[in-house]
């Protein structure tokens, strides 16, 4: 059994959007100022990811921000008819891309330049699971993407997060914004536990998972006691404990009440556990799976 919990892992938070477009492609925002944007709102590190391009930023990231490159490959048919959109961040250099690439090509085209690659609004993109199948390679998935939320309310893509999960493919799930404009800005993040605010550092926590994923609760902590799984959450209406199939948890706070705390026995035959909670104002969080057999 693996336990993936940031929670236990020595660094300190910092707060990301790994999606995030600007006038280099269909953004509204120069780069510049969708930067200033981030910072401004308390953000650590932001990923540039236009359509199509690396956008070089050279030397003009603020001091205290880090700037992740990164691109969004568009096209590739799925198996319904609509397109693959594979976001990729942290890479190495900016580099010229491969004028068409099939979902795998590009996975393994973002990897090769020193990034990680994650399945975008599969949801918004009415991908399959047989689609998902074909990007094993990919970091994850986008588990909640703001754009895709409010364009068509389509943003919440955790029941293909845990389809995959099931079948035993290691994904973890992330909150982007997918930032165009306005309403989609500085909303969803990754927080991710890191040993410092560096390219090296937040791939490498990227990598391992440590990091939750929300647009509004805050996880206070994740723990495990022999066979009893504890969150510890701001205050929320609504904590669930998501495993394959039937197994898992739900608890709700009293009308009038909040949830700061649950916990939930392992039977044993969980694949996973991951944990998600909603607020008053119906914005959720969540967990990577926290129990991997």
């Amino acid at each position: 059994m693996e336990f993936a919990n940031p929670f236990d892992a020595p660094g300190r938070w910092y707060k990301g959007n790994l999606h995030t477009h600007t006038t280099e492609s269909d953004g509204r925002r120069s780069p510049e100022e969708a930067m200033r944007l981030y910072r401004e709102a308390g953000y650590d590190f932001l990923a540039i990811t236009d359509h199509g391009k690396v956008t070089d930023i050279g030397s003009r990231a603020p001091d205290d921000l880090l700037l992740l490159l990164g691109v969004e490959f568009d096209g590739d048919q799925s198996d319904v008819g609509d397109s693959y959109h594979i976001v990729g961040f942290g890479l190495a250099k900016a580099d010229k891309l491969p004028p068409e690439m099939t979902a795998p090509a590009a996975i393994e085209w973002i990897r090769a330049h020193g990034g990680e690659a994650v399945v975008a609004h599969p949801y918004w993109s009415g991908l399959v699971v047989s689609d998902l199948a074909k990007c094993r390679e990919a970091l994850g998935v986008e588990v909640f993407n703001t754009t895709c939320h409010l364009m068509l309310g389509k943003g919440h893509s955790s029941v293909i997060w845990d389809d995959l999960l099931a079948r035993r493919m290691r994904a973890w799930g992330l909150a982007v914004d997918d930032c165009h404009g306005d309403a989609d800005a500085t909303t969803a993040r990754v927080i991710v536990k890191a040993q410092k605010l560096s390219r090296e550092a937040i791939m490498a926590a990227l990598r391992r998972g440590l990091f939750y994923s929300s647009y509004g609760p805050q996880f206070e902590g994740i723990s495990l006691a022999g066979d009893v799984l504890t969150v510890r959450t701001s205050p929320v209406i609504e904590i669930n404990f998501v495993g394959q199939g039937r197994r898992g948890d739900h608890l709700d706070a009293r009308p009038g009440e909040f949830l700061t705390e649950a916990s939930y026995k392992l039977s044993g035959h969980e694949l996973y556990i991951r944990v998600e909670c909603r607020d008053a104002a119906g914005c959720w969080a969540w967990s990577n799976p926290v129990i991997w057999r």
